[in-house]
């Protein structure tokens, strides 16, 4: 019998095809709803100004969450810079109405996969912030920083644990999939991943 001589690294990453089809899919409703507002700015038909302004806000922190899927989950053609200013746009839009706010400190345009690491890491922050916290995020010479500040943090410390580790929960949660793809990738870029806690600091290197 022969063998498939074809090597993993040669396979298609099927996560990561489905997260760019899904924000891929997900960008035209939400286009729309936007155009939507316009002409009924427009046509001065809409809802009083506080009513439309509640609506485009939302409309722009879900065009900027899927902007920054695509960039954390979805599946890039090669490893294109990716500008400071894009990722700073992005999580100031995401942010802007909830009770996180996001300050992206470094300057650097970097390569996708640099970019993909950091915005891995924010998507596990958010897991400890459902209340709010202030997030700052620099970069030293190999490695990012994030640093946050909140009343109060919510730590599942085997999780957290689990970014320097082999082996993921058995019960890894969807809303935790990050996880899983930050050890990953981490793993294979050979970027260990240091965490420190408590209840109300936290701080990421990767």
């Amino acid at each position: 019998m022969k063998h498939s001589t074809t090597n993993d690294a040669d396979e298609p990453d099927l996560i990561a095809l489905l997260g760019s089809r899904l924000c891929h899919d997900l960008v035209s409703p939400i286009g729309a709803i936007g155009n939507g507002l316009e002409l009924l700015e427009m046509s001065g038909a809409g809802a009083g100004g506080e009513e439309m302004a509640l609506i485009r806000a939302s409309v722009e922190s879900a065009k900027a969450r899927i902007r920054f899927f695509r960039l954390t989950f979805g599946a890039g053609a090669g490893d294109g810079v990716v500008p400071a200013r894009e990722m700073r746009e992005a999580l100031n839009a995401m942010y802007a109405e909830t009770r996180t706010k996001v300050l992206w400190h470094d300057e650097g345009d970097h390569p996708r996969s640099e970019m993909r690491l950091a915005c891995l890491a924010l998507n596990c922050v958010e897991v400890a912030t459902p209340w709010g916290a202030s997030v700052e995020v620099s970069r030293n010479e190999a490695s990012w920083v994030i640093h946050v500040t909140a009343k109060r943090l919510r730590i599942d410390a085997p999780l957290w644990e689990s970014l320097g580790k082999s082996e993921l929960p058995a019960d890894l949660k969807g809303s935790e999939v990050q996880f899983g793809i930050l050890a990953r990738e981490s793993q294979r870029l050979r970027r260990p991943v240091s965490v420190r806690a408590d209840d109300t600091h936290l701080s990421v290197i990767v």
